[in-house]
């Protein structure tokens, strides 16, 4: 049984704010997928990294809780030259580091452009193990051959892109228009970091975070809890002119079981339950009203259809999946409607009969993808077409999946699934997520499965993993985020000609071409679009659910009795 989070200690901090606001009380949630692989910027690779490095750390620009652009460490929106290449940034003069053991006086000092700079040439530094080049590789002036010339050990000035004109003047120089890049901001890549935290805690500093945001870090027990606590310096206000944040401290737990997550919720353990465990969505959900079931309308039911597509990816570039045929075999193999209905009782938004784009972003023709239907005639077919009829020497090959229990139900039914109707036999092996991540970065997974969270609200986000660009000359080189290795000029060339295409609608429609194309080589298999649940106690206030369920939580109060 874990501490309850509302006793005497958090009711006796709360202390009253302007506009019914209260502040104090701690905020305790559950991370299912575990501790994440660290907390430094560059590395962050997964939601729930991204989640809580959000807490610790401002950034350039963020989105609210519309997913609309609004200013953060930035006083407004930046100024965009002409030819969409110059971002120019006018950063607020009023936000300090966290007072840490890595200043002079352990007294954190002012944020300035030349931080911004350093931050994100840290993006471009082979030596930090950066998984966020990519944002900045053939975009940002001198990003690659600032890379590069780390790389082969060549003495280097800098990226010519990233440039601090003065403390509060930044500017980022784009190589040819491109119109998602502002959007790469709002990530933690686009985090504000002090040099004098990473230069004390060195290769530590994943553990020891250090920024500017609304939650100072606290403690790590790994595998089982994060603490973060209030920022008594930090610069926002709200809307009533009280100064942000409200809470005390966040608990981050990484209980890995969702059914002992539902179960801390209800006995008033944890302040929200982030999804329902399968086999109780019937008893908490009305699908004819959209709402919780009357013996649970003292919860607020939070459910909004999610910026998130399940999938399983095949590497493409090892046998017996460098074979399109197979790739399109199993997709025609298994039935995605049998999956979400039954597997699922009907929980995610629908099933993934489109592309990898989910159909949430307005404007993007998703009806217009032709995606796989469950026909195994046809499946047999293209498996025969492909050398194994009848699956017939077909190898023997793992599915990996992370301990996730709605990805373990599925990968059990494709399992079954693809035995029945193609003769194939997959072997299912778990592994941690941070551990399954860096194995198919590294090309030694050839079947795994997983889910793509949007960065952004923008198709890129997900279009981007298919962009064989990104993928690296040799084959020992991690290949982030295109795991996969597909490479097709099919799909690269109106994909890359769309992010360069400021006008909204063409480039939407050049997205859509590209998608057309990668979707008939079947680089992955598409499952389900997800939908987000959120349980939220009675007492939790200004917690707000969006598509791509972000958590900002320095708006958000308790209000207990």
């Amino acid at each position: 049984m874990l501490a309850a989070c509302g006793g005497e200690t958090a009711r006796e901090q709360q202390r009253d704010g302007s506009g019914g606001r209260r502040y104090g009380g701690t905020y305790t949630m559950n991370v299912l997928r575990g501790s994440p692989n660290g907390l430094d910027p560059v590395l962050i690779n997964s939601k729930h990294a991204d989640d809580i490095a959000t807490q610790i750390y401002d950034k350039l620009i963020d989105l609210d809780a519309e997913l609309k652009l609004v200013p953060e460490l930035a006083r407004a929106l930046p100024e965009i030259s002409e030819d969409g290449r110059t971002y120019r940034f006018t950063l607020r003069n009023d936000v300090r580091f966290h007072d840490n053991a890595c200043f002079p006086d352990g007294k954190g000092r002012r944020v300035t452009a030349r931080d911004m700079k350093y931050s994100l040439e840290r993006c471009c530094d082979p030596r930090t193990k950066t998984v966020a080049f990519w944002a900045f590789q053939d975009k940002v002036k001198g990003a690659t051959e600032y890379h590069r010339a780390i790389t082969n050990g060549q003495p280097t000035e800098g990226i010519e892109g990233f440039r601090a004109l003065d403390d509060t003047t930044f500017e980022i120089e784009l190589i040819e228009p491109y119109a998602p890049f502002i959007y790469y901001l709002v990530n933690s890549l686009g985090s504000a970091v002090p040099r004098e935290g990473v230069e004390k805690y060195g290769a530590d500093f994943f553990r020891n975070p250090v920024g500017s945001g609304a939650f100072v870090f606290e403690s790590w027990s790994q595998d089982q809890e994060i603490v973060l606590r209030r920022n008594p310096s930090y610069w926002g206000k709200d809307d009533q002119g009280n100064q942000l944040p409200f809470l005390e401290n966040i608990r981050f737990l990484f209980i890995r079981d969702d059914k002992t997550q539902l179960n801390e919720f209800l006995a008033g353990n944890l302040d929200e339950s982030f999804n329902l465990p399968t086999e109780r969505f019937d008893d908490f959900f009305d699908a004819t009203t959209g709402k919780a079931k009357p013996e649970f309308s003292q919860y607020e039911l939070q459910a909004v259809p999610a910026m998130l597509t399940w999938f399983c990816d095949f590497l493409t570039t090892r046998a017996p999946f460098d074979k399109a045929d197979v790739r399109r075999a199993f997709n025609h193999a298994i039935d995605r409607e049998k999956i979400v209905r039954f597997v699922l009782k009907g929980s995610p938004y629908a099933p993934a009969t489109h592309g990898i784009v989910p159909p949430v972003f307005e404007g993007y023709p998703v009806d217009s993808i032709e995606g796989y239907t469950f026909n195994p005639t046809l499946a047999r077919e293209m498996l025969a077409r492909a050398g194994y009829p009848g699956g017939r020497g077909f190898p023997a090959v793992q599915m990996h999946i992370y301990p996730e229990p709605r990805l373990q139900q599925v990968a059990e039914a494709i399992q079954e699934m693809l035995q029945q109707n193609l003769g194939v036999a997959i072997e299912l092996q778990t592994i941690e997520f941070p551990q399954l991540l860096a194995q198919a970065e590294n090309g030694k997974l050839l079947l795994w499965g997983t889910r793509w969270y949007g960065d952004y609200p923008d198709p890129e986000t997900f279009l981007n993993l298919f962009n064989g660009t990104l993928i690296p000359t040799s084959d020992t080189m991690p290949s982030y985020p295109n795991s996969t290795r597909y490479n097709s000029a099919a799909f690269n060339e109106p994909f890359l000609k769309g992010v360069g295409t400021i006008d909204f609608a063409a480039r939407m429609l050049l997205y859509m071409k590209a998608e057309r194309a990668m979707m008939a080589d079947a680089p992955f298999m598409p499952l389900f679009y997800e939908r987000h649940f959120r349980l939220l106690q009675p007492w939790v206030r200004n917690v707000s659910l969006d598509a791509m369920a972000r958590y900002d939580l320095k708006h958000a109060w308790l209000e207990r009795e």
